[in-house]
C-alpha cells in the first residue's frame, strides 16, 4: 500500500484509540480528583482534632490552676480570721486579693479557651459531615471509572494492538511526524484537500480552510507516497479517492472493460477540466525534472 494509504489507516485507528483513552482518562481524572480532595479533607480533620485536643488540655490546665487559686484563697481566709496582729492581717489580705485577681484572669482565659474548643468541635463535626458526603461522591466516581474500564478496556487493548500493527507499516520518519502532528491537533493529524474550483486551480485544507498551492495538489495527485503538510495547520494532506493516483492494475481492468465494446461518453465540462489539469501536472512534473 502507498504511504498515504497506510497513514490514513493509522489515522483511523489512532482516532478510535484516542477517543477511548479520552473516556478512560476523563473517568480516571475525576476519580483521582475525588481521592485527592478526600486526602486534603482528612489532613484538615487531623489538624482540627489536634487543635481540639490542645484546647481541651489547655482548659483542663486552667481549671486546675483556678482550683488551686481558690483553695489557696480559702486557706488564707482561714488564716485571716486567726491573724494576731495588723501587719499579718494586711499581708494575708493583700495575698488574697492578688490570688483572686489571678483567679479571675484564669477564669476569663478558661472561658475563652472553652469557647474556642466548642467552635473547633463544631468545625470538626462539619468537616466529618463533608468527608462523609465526599466519600459518597468518591465511591460514585470509582464505580464510573471501573465501569468505563470494563466497557472499553478490552476494546482499547485490541485497538492499541491494531494501531501498533498499522504504525509498523509506516516508515520511522513519517510515523514520528504523524505522532507529533496528532499530539498537536488532538488526534486530527490528517486533512483532505478540498477542491474549491478545479477551473481556477483553487484548493484548500479541509481542516483549517487555508489555501493549498496547486503544486501540492499536483504532487499528491501524482503520487501517494509523499507526506505533505498544510502550511498553516501542519496536518498531513491527502486527496479524496476520486482525485488520487489510479493503481496500474485498476487501470488495466478498466481498459479491458472499455475494449468490450462500451462506447466512450462525450467528455463533460468537469472531465475536460480534469484533462487540462492532467496536462498542467505533466508540465509541472517536467519542470521538476529540469
Amino acid at each position: 500500500m502507498a504511504l498515504l494509504d497506510n497513514l490514513l489507516t493509522l489515522h483511523r485507528v489512532d482516532s478510535q484509540v484516542r477517543a477511548l483513552r479520552s473516556r478512560v482518562t476523563s473517568a480516571e481524572t475525576y476519580f483521582r480528583a475525588q481521592e485527592k480532595q478526600l486526602a486534603l479533607l482528612a489532613k484538615q480533620k487531623a489538624e482540627l482534632e489536634t487543635q481540639f485536643k490542645q484546647l481541651q488540655a489547655s482548659v483542663h490546665g486552667l481549671e486546675v490552676e483556678q482550683g488551686s487559686a481558690t483553695a489557696r484563697v480559702e486557706k488564707l481566709r482561714g488564716e485571716l480570721n486567726t491573724s494576731t496582729n495588723d501587719k499579718q492581717y494586711k499581708a494575708i489580705l493583700n495575698e488574697m486579693k492578688s490570688l483572686e485577681t489571678q483567679r479571675d484572669e484564669v477564669v476569663k482565659r478558661a472561658v475563652e479557651e472553652m469557647q474556642r474548643a466548642e467552635e473547633t468541635k463544631k468545625r470538626l463535626e462539619l468537616h466529618e459531615s463533608t468527608i462523609a458526603e465526599r466519600l459518597k461522591i468518591r465511591d460514585v466516581a470509582k464505580n464510573q471509572f471501573d465501569e468505563c474500564m470494563k466497557d472499553v478496556g478490552e476494546r482499547l487493548s485490541e485497538l492499541e494492538a491494531e494501531r501498533a500493527r498499522a504504525a509498523e507499516l509506516v516508515p520511522d520518519r513519517e510515523r514520528k511526524l504523524f505522532d507529533k502532528v496528532a499530539d498537536e491537533t488532538e488526534g486530527e493529524a490528517m486533512a483532505e484537500i478540498t477542491v474549491v474550483s478545479m477551473r481556477h486551480r483553487e484548493f484548500a485544507c479541509g481542516a483549517c480552510n487555508i489555501e493549498v498551492p496547486f503544486e501540492t495538489y499536483a504532487r499528491l495527485s501524482s503520487s501517494s507516497n509523499d507526506a505533505v503538510q498544510c502550511r498553516a495547520c501542519t496536518r498531513i494532506l491527502f486527496l479524496s479517492d476520486a482525485n488520487r493516483p489510479v493503481d496500474p492494475k485498476d487501470s488495466k481492468a478498466k481498459d479491458g472493460k472499455a475494449k468490450d465494446g462500451k462506447a466512450k461518453a462525450t467528455l463533460t465540462t468537469e472531465a475536460q477540466e480534469k484533462a487540462a489539469l492532467a496536462r498542467d501536472k505533466a508540465k509541472f512534473e517536467k519542470t521538476k525534472k529540469l
